[in-house]
């Protein structure tokens, strides 16, 4: 349903998530080394150069090559009239099965490989693929048609308790300045911190992990591990709202000397409303146990707006979803359909201190139970 929501932390969900995306980025590494040190029988004809394996290095169960155990060998190589150099091959291009062997190599300087039949793709992985790709067209046209889905208006199991009025912040800043694009789901420098702390930290136990180790292989394969954490500040950029929230594909509340937009791509959602057309811009807070919903009510002058802007209709008077509970809509009320993080509201706060002062108003609410919604009365001071 399409309104806004906040629901207690999924710590089971978000653990299975986890460790599902560190099983499959292991396993894309696995299967990637183990296809690379996979090849054919060798290569017949006059080779370009001969290998004597001299000795060889049993590797895993890490290394990098992932999870398994790999051969690493030495030989002497011997290159069509030319001298004979110490090379070390790739995972599994020589075994201790190629010793008193001459094997056929292909190369030049340090640089060889052997000389093989490379193996044809197997039928089956291109329909795998296709058959993977329609699986995924399917599934993510049946979330739009979910997502897209039209609102709908349940009745209401709570009521709100008497707002408690929380004073505007004071104007600061130009009002010429450009517009403030902000995402609801807006990480706070302290979350964002936190998080990146922490796969920080991780970083900083697998490498001490690797320091004691003897195989230089396994040694590189949790030092590679360990970067990724090391480098958690760069990275999570890309995967917070602290980055993509710029992307004209992300959930945006647009506030602009022109007036208010929200828009989202993926469910088509876009409104817009010039000041004038504006009684009031409201941030309602509802608490309860420990969960928080922070809502962004617009309030139209024209109180049959939804007859005359189409676009207006899905979010007239919506509701939304604190825990288990569903709260009553605002009368006569826009509101953005979704929940949004305290650091977000902090950028609607200054913007609305930048812009348009005299129209912010900000309530603190509870919930309480067995009684018809209690509205928070139009321009209520």
């Amino acid at each position: 349903m399409n309104v806004p929501t906040v629901g207690r932390p999924q710590w089971v969900r978000s653990v299975v998530i986890a460790v599902l995306a560190v099983l499959f980025v292991v396993g894309s590494w696995t299967g990637v080394a183990w296809a690379t040190a996979s090849h054919g029988p060798d290569r017949g004809g006059t080779p370009v150069a001969l290998a004597r394996v001299k000795s060889c290095e049993r590797l895993g169960p890490i290394s990098r090559g992932g999870i398994g155990f790999y051969w690493i060998c030495v030989a002497d190589v011997t290159p069509v009239g030319s001298t004979t150099r110490s090379v070390r091959f790739d995972l599994d291009e020589l075994t201790p099965d190629d010793f008193g062997k001459a094997v056929p190599v292909v190369g030049w300087e340090t640089d060889f490989q052997r000389d093989v039949v490379k193996r044809k793709m197997p039928s089956w992985v291109p329909a795998l693929v296709v058959l993977l790709l329609v699986f995924l067209g399917w599934a993510e046209r049946r979330r739009l048609r979910r997502l897209r889905r039209p609102v709908v208006h349940h009745p209401a199991d709570v009521r709100l308790t008497e707002p408690v009025r929380v004073p505007n912040p004071p104007a600061a800043g130009s009002p010429d300045r450009g517009a403030s694009v902000i995402s609801p789901a807006e990480w706070s420098p302290r979350r964002y911190w936190r998080t990146a702390g922490a796969l920080v930290a991780v970083g900083g136990v697998i490498a001490a992990l690797a320091l004691p180790l003897d195989d230089p292989e396994s040694r590189t394969a949790l030092f590679t591990l360990a970067g990724f954490g090391f480098a958690a500040p760069v990275w999570l950029i890309c995967c917070t709202p602290r980055w993509y929230r710029k992307s004209s594909h992300s959930a945006q509340l647009i506030i602009s000397a022109e007036g208010i937009s929200w828009k989202r791509r993926r469910r088509e959602e876009f409104f817009a409303l010039a000041w004038p057309d504006l009684a009031e811009v409201r941030v309602l807070t509802v608490t309860h146990d420990p969960l928080t919903l922070r809502v962004v009510d617009l309030l139209p002058v024209d109180q049959e707006a939804p007859e005359r802007r189409p676009e207006l209709r899905r979010f007239w008077q919506i509701g939304a979803k604190l825990g288990v509970y569903r709260l009553p809509g605002e009368p006569r009320t826009v509101r953005v359909p979704e929940a949004f993080s305290d650091a977000a509201i902090g950028q609607v706060r200054a913007a609305m201190a930048v812009f348009r002062p005299d129209l912010f108003r900000e309530y603190a609410a509870g919930v309480a139970a067995g009684a018809p919604p209690t509205p928070i009365t139009r321009g209520a001071t």
